[in-house]
């Protein structure tokens, strides 16, 4: 697989994309956990560091959108993982759902939360179930069709709900290196064009952008509102050009094994 830039959007997507049955083996089989998180369950160190990120998106929330707490609101989060902030916003007295793919791995985090999750893929959850929140943190650069899974979540969220998104942006190299920034689960590299310039696209408004922990941020509405512009391909390269002359071109490229080969190297 390679890395390619849409010339209309600026969006960072790889192809040729994976095959549903990769996809199935990858998240329901468990071989994300085992190979992305080091691990087929969580352990106490895992918790204890979800807890503190769990904590630092609650208080988020209770900045951007302090009405959120005014009532107990039915909340879902997709990729919830070791489930923490679930835990949390269950502890405030909301109502909340997880959905995880790899049953071995939310064992362990139903033992320790007592909170509902379903072992399937978010388009597998039974329709017809509106919830007032849907959240999903570092899950929609793994998504094969990332537009038709914000079409689902419009589909999924009252009139008046909210969601709040977070991923990895191109206009933050977290990392520090391409070599491993470019990772071959993300599927989808967002910009912090790109992103809420998608959630506008297919009829949300973005209530704040923002940056947590080097990634980007959303937390947006049903509404008409827009914004946000579409990413320019050439501002996407410039990025790529800057930050690869932190490397020399061959030691860049030099160990792709199980990365990405960046397809942009012609303008490097």
């Amino acid at each position: 697989m390679e890395n390619h830039v849409c010339s209309n959007c600026g969006f960072i997507y790889t192809w040729p994309r994976i095959s549903n049955a990769e996809v199935s083996k990858l998240y329901l089989d468990g071989d994300f956990s085992k190979e992305a998180r080091k691990s087929t369950e969580p352990d106490l160190d895992k918790f204890i560091q979800t807890e503190q990120y769990a904590l630092e998106r609650i208080h988020h929330l209770e900045k951007k959108i302090p009405s959120f707490f005014s009532k107990a609101k039915s909340c879902l989060e997709i990729g919830c993982g070791a489930g923490s902030f679930l835990w949390l916003l269950k502890a405030l007295g909301h109502k909340v759902i997880g959905i995880e793919p790899d049953s071995n791995f939310v064992k362990p985090v139903q033992k320790r939360y007592n909170i509902e999750i379903e072992t399937v893929m978010f388009q597998d959850y039974p329709k017809g179930i509106l919830f007032d929140f849907i959240c999903n943190f570092h899950v929609i650069e793994h998504i094969i069709d990332p537009r038709a899974f914000i079409k689902e979540i419009y589909t999924r969220l009252k009139d008046d709900g909210y969601i709040y998104i977070e991923c990895p942006t191109i206009d933050n190299i977290y990392t520090g290196s391409l070599d491993t920034f470019f990772w071959d689960v993300h599927v989808n590299t967002f910009s912090n064009k790109t992103l809420p310039w998608l959630l506008e696209s297919e009829g949300f408004s973005i209530i704040e952008l923002f940056m947590n922990r080097g990634f980007v941020s959303v937390i947006a509405k049903k509404g008409i509102d827009k914004r946000f512009k579409k990413d320019n391909k050439q501002r996407i390269i410039d990025i790529i050009k800057e930050n690869s002359k932190k490397k020399t071109k061959k030691s860049l490229f030099s160990n792709l094994n199980n990365k990405l080969k960046i397809r942009l190297k012609k303008y490097l």
